[in-house]
């Protein structure tokens, strides 16, 4: 009897990260991507924690037809701490630091994270963006040189 041998290639990274860069908040954000590409994004309950306590929130929507996930993140969180024990005017000892997702690519304002979509339809969502006025620039992101891919697991 003929032993068949089946290959299947199977593709373990079926994600593509697509980088922003925008000055909109991140609401107008995903309002701006619900009605330009027919999806809907909402924000969910529970924030992404990443280190000692810093929460980002993000927005999802799974695409029941395409059986694909799109979520985004901002990748910026710009938190103020006070440090001040007095309360004048003159005492104020409040600084602003930042905390970034991917800490690597610290200019990208957003992070739109696309599972399950085909290499056509990802090119057609990046040229889509591209043609949108309120975002400066978008690209995607080469999976195998970012350094922080565990942030992206969520």
């Amino acid at each position: 009897m003929a032993k068949h041998i089946l290959k299947v290639a199977v593709d373990q990274d079926d994600t593509a990260v697509i980088a922003l860069h925008s000055e909109l908040p991140d609401y107008q954000m995903a309002f701006r991507l619900n009605k330009e590409f027919g999806i809907g994004l909402k924000r969910e309950a529970e924030d992404l924690e990443y280190g000692q306590g810093y929460y980002f929130p993000w927005y999802a929507f799974d695409h029941q037809k395409h059986f694909s996930r799109y979520t985004l993140i901002q990748n910026k969180l710009k938190t103020s701490i006070d440090t001040s024990t007095q309360t004048d005017l003159f005492s104020a000892n409040a600084f602003e630091s930042n905390y970034y997702v991917l800490p690597e690519y610290k200019r990208i304002d957003y992070l739109l994270k696309i599972e399950g979509e085909s290499e056509d339809h990802l090119s057609f969502i990046l040229e889509k963006l591209k043609a949108l006025d309120e975002i400066v620039m978008a690209y995607a992101l080469n999976s195998q040189q970012i350094k922080s891919k565990t942030n992206l697991i969520y």
